[in-house]
């Protein structure tokens, strides 16, 4: 046997790739994820100071991440099979314990879309949170294939909290369902359904935020339910309903997980009707593993691609490029509005960080907009003695309000003998 499922276990291929298993119970992904990404990192530094140490003799200039003791031993260790004497009983007990298994492992089914058109970048550059986007594309191919809006799950980090785990938003709201219905109605146009998602996308990320921020309903709700159970309360009507119920059989069980040291991940459906969603959003692309049991996983895999294809044909491309006389003051006010969306960044299994929060880190102890124009002023720079002949933006990117003037090249009219048209 060389998987043991109540554990967490490093799983190492001949050829050197390595995985992650793990029971869900005791931890979450996010703990598993910090665990993969230490390793990741150390073995990139571990190469790093491997090349360099012919030209820095100080192994400080590539410090190590993982500064544990590590005591080998002196002489090398070979491996001795260990043979137990096992009784007729308990080798009959482990032969229909595998026979049993293995019906699971053959009734499930397991499929990767790897979708390499877009990615974050696009997402983010149409003002929508690619994590909503992505939760929102799930739920319109499930609805594209079978005609119907079924109960989706996805996980939010509580861990601002003290022993915070998760909470749980559900994406099939009525706005998504508007979005879907509208998806699929040959007259409606392409405005209104770009708006349609905007509205869907938007109304998720807010979810997304109130949970991340202990504002949920169903952690609590279950937590209620469970303490009842344990003091021999009565329970509520309520958690036997119907509604609860449908609430709770969740068909589309999905899980965000970005991060550079993993390739993929994914899990099984937690219903025997349903599908089970690991994704990974990234800068341009967007990786999917899909997993049921007695399912069309392909069919819906292909589903979901040309569903991405559709909604990213809707979208503003990303090579658009703006030239403009006027001075950058527009540009720059525009980036320091107040957003209404989420950007996503670092999204780790549903983690959502507010663009106004990445925005502001990315730009501590730098001038605003505002601040540039009004110094251009007091330099007695005017509109009509200069001007900004080039300017290339790219919108809801890291560059910092600070360089953006860089992109563009201030002329000074006055000093000239020609108009600003002969330039």
């Amino acid at each position: 046997c060389n998987r043991w499922y109540d554990k967490l276990q490093i799983i190492v291929c001949q050829d050197g790739r390595a995985g992650i298993n793990f029971e869900h119970s005791a931890i979450d992904g996010h703990t598993a994820l910090r665990f993969v990404s230490d390793i990741f990192a150390d073995t990139v530094v571990s190469f790093a100071q491997s090349i360099t140490k012919t030209i820095y003799s100080d192994k400080s200039f590539f410090p190590s991440l993982i500064n544990a003791e590590v005591r080998r031993g002196q002489a090398l260790v070979t491996p001795r099979k260990i043979s137990f004497d096992l009784p007729t009983t308990v080798l009959d007990k482990i032969y229909f314990a595998e026979a049993a298994l293995s019906d699971q492992i053959v009734a499930s089914d397991t499929f990767v879309l790897e979708f390499t058109e877009y990615g974050k970048g696009l997402i983010v550059h149409n003002k929508m949170s690619p994590d909503s986007f992505v939760q929102l594309s799930m739920q319109l191919a499930y609805y594209r294939l079978y005609g119907e809006v079924v109960s989706q799950y996805e996980p939010v980090l509580t861990k601002s909290f003290y022993h915070g785990r998760t909470e749980a938003v559900r994406t099939a709201t009525e706005l998504a369902a508007k979005f879907c219905k509208m998806w699929l109605d040959p007259k409606a146009t392409t405005r209104y359904k770009l708006e349609a998602m905007r509205e869907a996308t938007k109304h998720h990320s807010v979810g997304v935020k109130l949970a991340a921020t202990g504002k949920g309903l169903e952690r609590h709700l279950f937590a209620l339910m469970k303490i009842a159970e344990k003091n021999g309360l009565a329970i509520p009507d309520f958690f036997s309903s119907k509604a609860y119920k449908k609430l709770n059989h969740t068909i589309l069980s999905t899980s965000n997980c970005g991060n550079p040291s993993l390739r993929l991940f994914g899990f099984g459906p937690v219903v025997q009707d349903g599908f089970g969603i690991g994704y990974i959003i990234r800068d341009n692309a967007l990786q999917y593993s899909i997993s049921s049991k007695h399912r069309q996983t392909e069919r819906y895999a292909h589903t979901l691609k040309q569903t991405l294809i559709d909604m990213g044909s809707i979208l503003e491309p990303l090579s658009s490029v703006k030239v403009a006389c006027d001075p950058v003051a527009t540009d720059i006010n525009a980036l320091s509005k107040e957003k209404d969306y989420l950007e996503a960044y670092d999204d780790v299994y549903g983690e959502t960080t507010s663009a106004d929060q990445m925005l502001d880190k990315k730009d501590a102890g730098h001038s605003s907009g505002e601040n540039i124009l009004k110094k251009s002023r007091l330099r007695g720079e005017s509109r009509a003695s200069s001007q900004f002949a080039r300017v290339l933006l790219r919108r809801q990117s890291s560059v910092l309000l600070s360089e953006l003037r860089k992109f563009g090249k201030t002329i000074d009219v006055s000093s000239r003998s020609g108009s600003f048209d002969d330039l």
